[in-house]
């Protein structure tokens, strides 16, 4: 009994650990696909489809030829191989365990049989090791089967019809298509013979729409019919997919204002019969919302139309504006919030040789100033008598005005905005054009900067806009303009020397223009593109000049590239942690 027993035992809960896993083949898709052999080719024909839609940007339709290949793929019954857990049912475990012992040792024993006989004892025995492999085999699954990710194609149980699209290879084909483009059941545009070349088709919907004589609005559908190969597709295409809504003007002077009600406070500009202006929103009420100039405006809705037409096909939209805009109706020239309360100490300047004679016309030039003094006067609180302006010519009455500004002992800041003409040498001198004959280190940084050393500010903000002469001997420039750059670092220096918490901004770099905020089409800030976009930044509340120079570096070279193909980088020196509120 000692010997059998436990060997029933042991081989009981061998086979129990074994069980309490098993893997088997469970069915996943009786429709597979079956990969390893090659598809049959039903079918291959040539079609036309839509390869791009018209847009607002490019109101060109296009199709392009593909070829179309039907396939006949087998398909089979797939089956991927999956492990289950499993774990006793104890309460059975234990009772058969139990009734194994029982069984075990009455066949191998007197305790519970005084006397048994052979074949007594073979059932008994038989009986406790059928019990205690029932105990370990009667198990029950545990959590969700896990799939191996082996798979295995079975029986083949059909076939499956793909279509395959792909653009066709070889373009150096002639190819014919016949397009048709109906509007309101009325054929506006038909050809039999449409040239497609280099396997692609393309339709300029702008120029269809702007030749039907039917008045066509945003609702308005194009039914375009392609047919091509012996088939024919019909593609519907509403006109403001690729059409704008402009508001036509009709009446002789129609009056642009930047709020939808009627103030002479608010007039933008007067712009004439003819013009054309993108409408934004119809509304609210009486009143179109317009774009002009990169700003959002309002004109009256009995001024004129909305017609729709692509500025791509047809150019850049007429405007007849009849004068200049007022000060106070660009945006920046407006809504200027009070940045810091009145400090009597504080001075600002504006230095110019602009308007010296003898001078180019700077366009916007006194606009310009005209934003600086603004700005100082609302946004920093600067009264008339703090804000100095000062115009420089061979006549030294300008130098008796500098010298005219109070001094403030360290207790207030000095705004200075410098504009006009400047020239530029390859010792690293900056001088102003049209001022006495400079002497010693460059006429800016000897007796201007003196002056601003007498002042004696507790931070100087100096801006710059000049246009920059360089020399050049005998019709080349000499040296690199990158020694004429060290130029307005030197000019910097000086100042940092004489005035180290000082930080100045210069609007360009040698050769490169200040560019004015005006484009070829609607958009015109009057301003230069350096002042706007200051001016942009302190209305932005940026007063920091670590963010006044981060907000000009993102805008001021992006939008003279975009407006005039040119660049404009500015340049900026000393200390960017200044700020103007302080």
């Amino acid at each position: 009994m000692s010997k059998r027993l436990p060997a029933i035992l042991f081989f009981s809960l061998l086979f129990f650990l074994v069980s309490c896993t098993s893997s088997r083949w469970v069915v996943t898709d009786q429709q597979a696909v079956d990969s390893s052999q090659p598809p049959v080719i039903v079918s291959e024909e040539k079609v036309l489809l839509l390869e791009r839609a018209a847009t607002t940007d490019n109101p060109f339709i296009t199709f392009s030829v593909h070829d179309v290949v039907e396939k006949e793929y087998v398909q089979r019954v797939r089956a991927e191989r999956t492990i289950q857990q499993y774990r006793p049912k104890w309460t059975f475990m234990a009772l058969s365990l139990a009734g194994a012992a029982f069984a075990a040792l009455a066949a191998n024993s007197s305790i519970l049989l005084p006397a048994v006989s052979g074949n007594q004892k073979l059932a008994l025995n038989v009986t406790a090791g059928v019990l205690a492999i029932f105990s370990v085999t009667n198990l029950q699954p545990v959590g969700e089967p896990i799939y191996t990710g082996e798979t295995e194609l079975l029986r083949r149980s059909g076939t499956e019809i793909r279509f395959d699209t792909l653009r066709t290879a070889n373009l150096n084909s002639e190819f014919r298509a016949s397009i048709h483009v109906t509007f309101l059941d009325d054929t506006v545009y038909a050809r039999n013979e449409f040239p497609v070349q280099n396997g692609t088709a393309e339709l300029n919907l702008a120029a269809i729409a702007d030749g039907i004589e039917e008045p066509v609005n945003g609702d308005s559908i194009l039914s375009v019919f392609v047919h091509y190969n012996g088939v024919t597709d019909n593609y519907r295409v509403r006109t403001d997919s690729f059409l704008k809504p402009y508001i036509h003007i009709t009446t002789p002077v129609a009056v642009l204002r930047n709020a939808p009600v009627i103030n002479e406070l608010n007039v933008i500009t007067e712009v004439g019969a003819g013009s054309s202006l993108e409408m934004i929103e119809d509304g609210p009420g009486d009143w179109y919302r317009v774009r002009f100039g990169g700003s959002e405006v309002f004109i009256a809705r009995n001024s004129g139309g909305i017609e729709w037409y692509s500025e791509v096909s047809s150019g850049s939209p007429d405007i007849f504006e009849f004068e200049e805009i007022p000060f106070g109706q660009v945006d920046v020239e407006t809504a200027v919030p009070i940045l810091k309360q009145n400090n009597p100490h504080d001075r600002a300047i504006i230095l110019t040789n602009g308007f010296a004679e003898g001078a180019g016309l700077r366009q916007y030039l006194d606009r310009d100033h005209r934003l600086f003094e603004f700005y100082m006067r609302f946004a920093l609180q600067l009264a008339n008598e703090q804000i100095y302006v000062i115009e420089i010519d061979s006549d030294d009455g300008w130098k008796d005005q500098l010298s005219s500004v109070a001094a403030m002992e360290s207790a207030g800041s000095l705004f200075v905005y410098f504009s006009g003409y400047a020239t530029l040498t390859e010792e690293g001198r900056m001088y102003l054009d049209y001022a006495e004959e400079p002497e010693g280190e460059g006429f800016i940084n000897g007796f201007i900067y003196d002056e601003f050393e007498r002042i004696n500010p507790s931070a100087v903000y100096l801006f710059g806009d000049f246009e920059y002469s360089i020399p050049d001997r005998n019709g080349i420039l000499t040296p690199l303009r990158s020694a004429y750059t060290y130029a307005l670092q030197e000019t910097a220096n000086r100042l940092l020397r004489r005035i180290p918490n000082s930080v100045i901004l210069f609007s360009n770099r040698p050769g490169q223009a200040s560019s004015i905020y005006t484009g070829a089409g609607m958009e015109n800030k009057r301003h230069h593109i350096f002042n706007y976009y200051w001016a942009d930044a302190i209305r932005r509340r940026n007063t920091r000049m670590s963010a006044i120079i981060r907000h000009l570096e993102n805008n001021v070279d992006y939008t003279s590239r975009r407006l005039h193909d040119r660049p404009q980088e500015i340049l900026a020196f000393g200390n960017f942690t200044l700020n103007i509120i302080d």
